[in-house]
């Protein structure tokens, strides 16, 4: 059987990942790749603060950066993400698509809408014991 070179099967993960990205879109924030992962993994930075509302925060805590950064890769390679060029800081920046937003949509109608955020056991690392 012959397989279409030019087909990429979503995966839960990159649906996160363009639901991010068009989320911060929406209020007009472009991230770069770091950006996303902050918000997939959780993270506590102050940059971070405004976005722990997104459904998609702390949704991807198991996951490295670099996985995250080659699904993303993924989506601009086969054009559901595009780039944005910002001169200020002379990056490129993440986009949805159009394509990307039409899919979007597709698995909203789809699927629920409301995605796992994960819990992390936080234990601490180092303790103190008086004798």
């Amino acid at each position: 059987m012959r397989k279409e070179r030019n087909v990429y099967v979503l995966e839960t993960t990159d649906y996160k990942i363009l639901e991010t990205v068009s989320l911060l879109n929406q209020d007009e924030y472009y991230p770069l790749p770091e950006g996303v992962y902050k918000i997939l993994s959780g993270s506590d930075d102050e940059e971070i603060e405004p976005f722990k509302g997104f459904k998609t925060y702390k949704t991807l805590v198991s996951y490295s950066s670099k996985k995250v950064s080659r699904f993303i890769v993924m989506l601009l390679r086969y054009k559901y993400l595009e780039r944005v060029y910002d001169e200020a800081t002379d990056k490129l920046y993440l986009k949805v698509a159009p394509k990307g937003e039409v899919e979007l949509v597709n698995y909203h109608k789809k699927h629920k809408y409301n995605y796992v955020k994960k819990k992390v056991n936080k234990e601490p690392t180092i303790i103190k014991i008086e004798k």
